[in-house]
């Protein structure tokens, strides 16, 4: 039972370790444009319904940065609005050296240069916006750290049995008087 408990423990040990590395990795690596991602991928939590039905808002929206948009990609766009946050819309086509941008849940398209463009749609995870959020942020670090220490450091010592004193050995040898 102790051999078991001491591989969950281990397991355990292993997931911890790399869940704190991952939140901080994450604080740290916010970028320019306010996303928060390593290397070159991003997440982009979702605000509005602009490309329902696939994206809802809260779902994490992965962005790979820097890479070549075609016509019928989404991808994340500075804003047409007087708005610093950036906009998940989709290349509908193009026109005179221009995309065309239409989100999926509108009606309106406008046109975009191609320095606009920050990064290509690579997938989601559905309702993990605020999660990610949470994960990206110094309070989770610590309450990542401190669940852990809980959760693992603690039955762990609490688990340890105490050592018994052994008797002492009596010596083979009487002296005589």
């Amino acid at each position: 039972m102790k051999a078991l408990i001491r591989i969950i423990q281990v397991l355990l040990t292993i997931v911890w370790l790399g869940l704190l590395t991952l939140c901080l990795l994450l604080f740290r690596s916010t970028h320019s444009n306010g996303l928060t991602g390593i290397g070159d991928w991003r997440g982009y939590i979702v605000a509005d319904n602009n490309m329902s039905p696939e994206l809802s808002p809260g779902d994490l929206a992965v962005i790979h940065m820097g890479e070549a948009p075609k016509a019928g990609d989404a991808v994340l766009c500075a804003s047409s609005a007087s708005t610093s946050i950036p906009e998940l819309t989709r290349i509908i086509g193009t026109s005179e050296g221009q995309l065309i941008l239409k989100p999926d849940g509108s009606d309106e398209s406008r046109l975009a240069s191609m320095e606009e463009i920050e990064g290509v749609f690579s997938g989601y995870i559905p309702g993990f916006g605020e999660p990610f959020r949470f994960l990206s942020s110094i309070t989770g670090a610590i309450v990542i750290f401190i669940a852990g220490l809980i959760l693992i450091v603690l039955p762990g010592f609490l688990l340890r049995t105490p050592k018994v004193p052994r008797p002492e050995r009596q010596s083979a040898y009487t002296p005589r008087h």
